[in-house]
């Protein structure tokens, strides 16, 4: 089996494996990561691809996301030769990070990550009298500052990614507060993060506000569980490798969409 980067040639063959797994990309997408530092590589075996992974490159840190093997090549260690070969190429960062669904945890701790924090992916409850409404959101601009606010509360350096997802997608500033949102109006998958307060009790206002915005079927990942306004689906994982990654979890309210794959 051969790992290497994927060539726009492979990006059709990429869109139909992530399609069956239900996940919403276009040839677009792949494109995309490319531009923002991401490195999409394919695994190859008798000239066909049978797996994939995109790897971040975020200064300090590494990202992997949209690892991913095809359901008839599972359980022949695929999935972990892509794994090493992620973890090769960023071995010189001093963390490396990715999120898990639950059901895919023990394949990340077999191969040495540690969990980190549990998040959750959620939804907003279709319940009259509870949301704030979409007259009290604001849209923005991106602004120097509010990148600051994201590598304070992340700790790490990816303004290329938020850039981009600010102009896939709309900023949005809740009246009266500090914070932004940004948030993808997708048809299909529309999505919500990162949302970061900056003002304690603020954020969950925003997110309620944003997942309004966006419009149904709109998903987030969040940190706080027991919220009333939100359906929790599914619990995430952050599991990672070297140093913990930072996070200031008193303003971090969700993540950006792009990093759970």
């Amino acid at each position: 089996m051969e790992i290497r980067e994927a060539d726009p040639k492979d990006f059709p063959e990429l869109v139909l494996m992530t399609e069956k797994e239900g996940w919403n990309y276009t040839e677009y997408d792949f494109h995309w990561f490319s531009k923002v530092g991401g490195k999409t590589l394919v695994a190859i075996n008798e000239d066909e691809i049978i797996g994939m992974v995109t790897v971040f490159d975020y200064g300090g840190a590494g990202w992997i996301s949209n690892l991913l093997v095809k359901s008839r090549e599972r359980g022949h260690g695929i999935g972990g030769e892509i794994l090493s070969e992620c973890k090769r190429r960023l071995e010189s960062k001093a963390t490396v990070a990715l999120f898990s669904y639950e059901r895919s945890t023990d394949f990340y701790e077999a191969n040495g990550f540690r969990i980190d924090i549990e998040a959750y992916l959620v939804s907003l409850k279709d319940r009259d009298g509870i949301r704030r409404g979409k007259e009290f959101v604001i849209e923005a601009e991106l602004e120097e500052s509010m990148l600051q606010m994201d590598r304070e509360c992340f700790g790490y350096e990816r303004h290329m990614v938020i850039g981009e997802l600010a102009k896939r997608g709309a900023v949005l500033k809740l009246e009266g507060y500090d914070g932004f949102a940004i948030v993808r109006k997708d048809p299909v998958e529309p999505s919500v993060g990162p949302v970061i307060s900056g003002e304690i009790g603020a954020g969950n206002e925003l997110l309620l506000a944003s997942l309004e915005f966006a419009g149904p079927n709109a998903k987030a990942v969040v940190l706080e569980e027991g919220l009333g306004f939100l359906n929790y689906e599914e619990r995430i994982r952050r599991l990672y490798l070297g140093a913990p990654p930072k996070i200031d979890r008193s303003r971090a309210v969700a993540f950006a969409g792009l990093e759970l794959g």
